[in-house]
């Protein structure tokens, strides 16, 4: 009988651009454009300036290509890119667990340079992380836990985005031809090496926010996951049943729960690309339907943000995580997850989201320094009720529900919103997609042309013979930073 890791491996191993369905096929190229887009995006925060100047100091054969930038070796690529693609926090999200693309896709990228891989293999090897990443990481406890009885959930005390680390491997292994035995060495290596499990420490840790969110540092994780695979197709050998049995990787990551019939249910035949949703601001998920609230209050009623008196947001609980908390922007990094800026910022730029949300001359903005104090955020009067529904669901138990009150001139207006824009249920257009990328774009050394022209062979990758086509666009000639905040 197959163990887990055999299963995921055979997987990575048979499946050819020709088994994948063609929903998959066109979600897969629009999740690559959004994180290049991204990627693009971040060139004036210091996270960015940070990783690149780490790059640059450790030197290395300029071997892959860094977006938007110039090149480095392998690892060192996969991890500049990998710091890119999440530092704006508004690259895509899922599938089964949010953060997935900023682990895999920068290895992927890295190994298609390394074997002039086509746009065909670039999109398999892509797919089949998000769904190997997306299925490991959604069979360990998520940030709550559901429970048949009020409060309907718990926290548990180990919970981490790193655990996709899988599905970067597989992507990175995948495009550069590992053997199925080399496939298991990879897992066994990236399992094993992963961070630890610290996302809640840093949920219950109030500001500054850090830039190694999560507590799962994006760059590093890529860029093992391609070390893992470089040294696994050199012979390097490693725990080739990390996923299996009583002291597989679940324990190992102190998940209190494990369910393994999200690894294999469909394995090959269901894809849940479809479950994947694309952000429509620069902001934390959990935020992006309050945002929504107060945009359609201020555009229908055609208030003027300088008369706004207060703005109240009633949401899920997880709102109220002492990260959200308090009224002092530091640097770009307390703007993804600050209620009270984003609620503010959202008055203010709501009709124009992008990168520009986290400059310095936007969160030093005094009128949104002065809003910021007359936001409040509370419990929805309804969250035990709608997380209750979610756990009848057997789904993770969270919502996105808000309601949401601004007054302004003496009166109050109200909107109640649930349906997050870019989700499968109120999705963005195509072409929304190719806007959000086109703006990001204006942000990074590339130029308007350049993009445009790198905006063209996304669009139509699966015509790609050779992947260099692609990265040759995503880099740059060398050019003074841009403003760091």
């Amino acid at each position: 009988m197959k163990g887990l890791t055999r299963e995921l491996v055979d997987l990575v191993e048979r499946t050819r651009f020709e088994h994948l369905p063609a929903p998959v096929i066109s979600k897969v190229k629009l999740v690559l454009l959004d994180a290049v887009g991204c990627a693009l995006g971040s060139y004036p925060l210091d996270r960015a300036r940070i990783a690149l100047e780490l790059v640059k100091d450790l030197d290395g054969k300029p071997q892959a290509s860094i977006i938007g930038g110039e090149q480095a070796s392998y690892t060192l690529a996969a991890f500049a890119n990998g710091e890119l693609i999440n530092a704006l926090d508004f690259e895509p999200v899922g599938p089964l667990v949010p953060h997935v693309c900023p682990f895999l896709i920068p290895a992927a990228l890295a190994g298609a340079e390394r074997v002039n891989a086509s746009g065909k293999d670039l999109i398999t090897a892509i797919a089949l992380g998000l769904e190997v990443g997306g299925r490991v990481g959604g069979a360990l406890a998520g940030y709550r836990i559901p429970r048949n009885e009020p409060p309907y959930y718990e926290e548990p005390p180990r919970f981490s985005y790193s655990s996709t680390i899988f599905g970067a491997a597989a992507a990175a292994g995948k495009i550069l031809g590992l053997s199925g035995d080399q496939m298991a060495n990879a897992f066994g290596i990236a399992g094993a090496s992963t961070t630890v499990p610290a996302t809640m420490k840093w949920e219950h840790t109030g500001g500054p926010a850090i830039m190694t969110k999560f507590n799962a540092w994006s760059g590093w994780i890529a860029q093992l996951a391609m070390m893992a695979a470089l040294a696994a197709e050199k012979g390097f050998t490693g725990d080739t049943t990390i996923l299996d049995g009583e002291w597989g990787f679940w324990k190992i990551f102190g998940s209190p729960v494990f369910k393994p019939e999200i690894i294999t249910s469909g394995l090959g035949q269901v894809w849940h690309t479809d479950k994947m949703s694309f952000k429509a601001y620069p902001a934390c998920g959990m935020n992006q339907t309050g945002i929504q609230a107060i945009n359609k209050i201020i555009v229908e009623n055609e208030i003027s943000p300088d008369d706004i008196e207060h703005i109240s947001v009633q949401g899920d609980p997880h709102l109220l995580m002492p990260i959200r908390a308090g009224v002092e922007i530091s640097s770009f990094a307390d703007t993804q997850f600050n209620n009270a800026y984003i609620f503010a910022a959202a008055a203010y730029h709501g009709r124009d989201p992008g990168p520009a949300w986290q400059l310095r001359e936007t969160y030093q903005d005094a009128r949104i320094t002065k809003l910021m104090r007359r936001v409040s955020v509370s419990l929805h009067p309804r969250a035990d009720e709608l997380i209750e529904r979610k756990v009848r669901l057997g789904v993770h138990p969270g919502f996105f529900d808000v309601i949401v009150e601004v007054t302004a001139g003496g009166r109050t207006f109200v909107a109640e919103t649930s349906a997050k824009r870019g989700t499968p249920q109120n999705p963005l257009t195509d072409e929304e997609l190719r806007a959000k990328f086109r703006n990001n774009s204006s942000f990074s050394r590339l130029s308007a042309g350049d993009a445009g022209n790198l905006l063209d062979v996304l669009d139509n990758l699966e015509l790609v013979d050779n992947v260099q086509r692609l990265t040759s666009l995503c880099r740059s000639k060398p050019a003074a930073p841009g403003r760091a905040c």
